[in-house]
């Protein structure tokens, strides 16, 4: 992860620190502010996995997208 990471101001401040990949064991979590930049970096890290023997499990892969949106739960 942290070849294809870029320096963009990506991710939520937490604390007061800048989160934009966290890891969790296997799983990383990748914020970014697009879907084009999200897609950038996917393409990038399925490259890197791909050099190394790995592959990203599509059937377990996810993605939420944030909203500013305010929503009315009934």
């Amino acid at each position: 992860m942290d070849k294809i990471k870029n320096r963009e101001n990506n991710g939520v401040i937490v604390h007061g620190n800048r989160v934009n990949d966290p890891r969790f064991a296997d799983d990383i979590n990748i914020i970014k502010q697009s879907n084009e930049k999200l897609q950038d970096t996917v393409d990038k890290l399925h490259s890197e996995n791909e050099r190394y023997g790995m592959h990203i499990n599509v059937v377990k892969t996810k993605t939420l997208e944030k909203s500013q949106k305010r929503m009315m739960l009934k």
